[in-house]
């Protein structure tokens, strides 16, 4: 199945992203909110310092595998949608339509919305602001607003703010690490480490939902291909080296929390001004480094909710080009190449979403409804293969169908631990989810009618 002619909204989207910038969106992307808050649940899950250490490494294999089969279905595929495309072509328009509609209703309001959450926990840290549950409210909705005008510029203005986002975040995860090894351990701890789980592979799983929220970004950037200049190039690097530099910088970090607060006092943090993030910076640099640590944070969720608006909406210009949604929704400025409606209702459904959930049901909600698709595209690449010989010029995953293999363990071993941790709204999201499969059917239909 080849790819439909682009409607003209599709057609102005402008191919603006080189090798760095794009880049730059991986690593963005992938380090936003899990690195700073959630190694006290993933140290609780896993039962034992070095169970959580396997965690983070065994995330970052998972990921770095998955980047390189996305690799070659972005440069085989460079088309605006990134995903929805690859499952367009590889399964039909229902299972493309299935993953924009989980995207638009799920996906990307969460993302989104967890970031936009954090970001204001991390404000109110920076400030020394008591906790209150309204004020983080209108300041999440506040980040997500500035992100929505900052995409409203277009792939060049919010790329290039990503690139500087990026340089700030990564050096400062890079010297938190730093600092928290060379720092002297704090005696300030608890003298007891609380509810430690037995270490299982159970545990194990459960702690790697949150992990791979920490990682999740490193597939982002696909659904910029349709924007990217030398796509066989660009793509694959971007994904590749972004992946792995995270990788090394998360495990850098979680080393550095172990050094300076005792396993005790990571695994007490919990949020806001206790995050384990800041105790670490308040440890290893004193009062001034929870500060500086605080305005990382912010800057780090801010750049990482820009991706997740930019790279979301996306998917819904192809889908609209395909007659699969209204084409009210896939408009194109001709100005700057932005889809500004899809972006719009990208940051509006994240403040409905951050305004009714907390931080853990939004991050477990996209995992839990993000990695079935992710298996799905990875699995694609098999298909693709057989139905088409590869161009020339385009990038070959190594070692495949192995890399498919450990990739879709990876997979099943999150799902399970999802499974283990079943709540009302974990329902909720698989009833969304469910309910786009009978709507794209209709949508298939309809498309078909149209174009008949």
């Amino acid at each position: 199945m080849s790819a439909p002619a682009p409607s003209a909204d599709e057609a102005r989207l402008r191919r603006d992203l080189g090798t760095w910038l794009a880049m730059a969106i991986t690593v963005n992307a992938m380090v936003g909110t899990g690195v700073f808050r959630l190694a006290p649940t993933i140290l609780r899950l896993s039962g034992s310092l070095t169970h959580a250490l396997l965690a983070w490494l065994a995330g970052g294999f998972v990921a770095l595998c998955g980047a390189l089969c996305m690799a070659e279905l972005a440069t085989s595929m460079p088309r605006a949608g990134g995903i929805y495309e690859y499952l367009r072509q590889a399964y039909g328009p229902t299972i493309g339509f299935w993953y924009g509609w989980t995207r638009l209703w799920l996906l990307g309001p969460s993302a989104a919305g967890s970031y936009a959450r954090l970001a204001a926990e991390a404000l109110g840290a920076t400030f020394g602001w008591a906790p209150s549950a309204l004020r983080d409210t209108l300041v999440a909705c506040t980040v997500l607003g500035v992100c929505t005008l900052v995409n409203m510029r277009g792939v060049r203005a919010a790329s290039a703010g990503q690139a500087v986002l990026t340089a700030i975040k990564l050096a400062g995860l890079v010297l938190l690490g730093l600092a928290c090894l060379v720092a002297t351990p704090s005696a300030d701890v608890p003298s007891a480490v609380p509810s430690l789980a037995a270490p299982s592979w159970a545990g194990l799983c459960a702690a790697l939902v949150s992990v791979m929220w920490a990682y999740d970004g490193w597939a982002d950037v696909a659904s910029l291909s349709g924007e990217a200049r030398e796509p066989a190039r660009t793509l694959p690097r971007a994904l590749v080296i972004g992946t792995a530099v995270v990788t090394v910088g998360y495990l850098l970090v979680n080393l550095g929390y172990a050094r300076v607060l005792g396993t005790a006092g990571l695994a007490a943090s919990t949020e806001g001004a206790n995050m384990v993030a800041m105790n670490a910076a308040d440890a290893a640099l004193g009062a001034h480094g929870r500060r500086v640590l605080a305005a990382l944070v912010f800057t780090s969720c801010v750049g990482a909710c820009t991706v997740g608006v930019l790279t979301g909406s996306r998917v819904f210009v192809s889908m609209a080009s395909d007659g699969l949604l209204v084409r009210w929704l896939g408009y194109v400025s001709p100005r700057n190449g932005a889809p500004l409606r899809a972006v719009v209702l990208v940051s509006s459904l994240g403040m409905i979403y951050l305004s009714a959930r907390t931080f853990e049901q939004l991050t477990n909600a996209f995992v839990a409804g993000m990695f079935p698709f992710y298996l799905l595209a990875i699995v694609a690449v098999a298909v693709m293969r057989r139905r088409a010989p590869a161009r020339e010029g385009t990038f070959r995953a190594p070692v495949y169908p192995l890399l498919a293999a450990l990739f879709s363990a990876g997979t099943l071993a999150l799902l399970w631990g999802s499974a283990s941790e079943l709540t009302p709204m974990t329902a909720v999201a698989t009833g969304i989810m469910l309910a786009g499969l009978p709507v794209g059917y209709l949508a298939q239909r309809h498309a078909a009618c149209t174009h008949a």
